[in-house]
């Protein structure tokens, strides 16, 4: 009886053990999404910022 108690909280807790890992995993994941993110955006403005200022250069 006893063993089958103790096999119990070790699936138990093999199994929290691996959730909690993946959602680690998937935070993790998130994370440098939305850093790419960060990044694309500053590029982007970065490029606006360079057309325009060629713009200007190019109307004087």
């Amino acid at each position: 009886m006893e063993i089958g108690f103790y096999l119990m909280l070790a699936v138990l807790g093999s199994a929290f053990i691996c959730l909690v890992g993946y959602d680690m995993k998937k935070k993790a994941q998130m994370k440098l999404a939305n850093i790419q993110l960060e990044r694309d955006r500053i590029a982007l403005e970065q490029m606006k910022m360079e057309l325009e200022h060629e713009k200007k250069r190019a109307n004087t």
